[in-house]
């Protein structure tokens, strides 16, 4: 499916009309950021490498499990 040069210049006339042209250079410009960032993604270049996050010594003496008594029920 290849488009000629008369389809685009009327697919261009209609998007015109319909979006008018103040709003077509915003669509534009957000399709290109689209593509921009896709191909960003499909390369791998968007993903950081996190270290793994570790605790402490320290954080690990403080944390005891909190100890609970069962309570009965109250069927009043």
């Amino acid at each position: 499916m290849h488009l000629g040069i008369g389809e685009i210049v009327f697919l261009a006339i209609v998007l015109t009309l319909i979006f008018s042209a103040s709003r077509m250079s915003a669509l534009g410009n957000a399709l290109g950021k689209f593509i921009h960032a896709f191909r960003k993604a499909s390369q791998g270049e968007d993903f950081i490498d996190l270290p793994a996050q570790t605790t402490s010594p320290k954080e690990e003496q403080n944390t005891e499990p909190v100890k609970t008594t069962p309570q009965k029920p109250n069927l009043n």
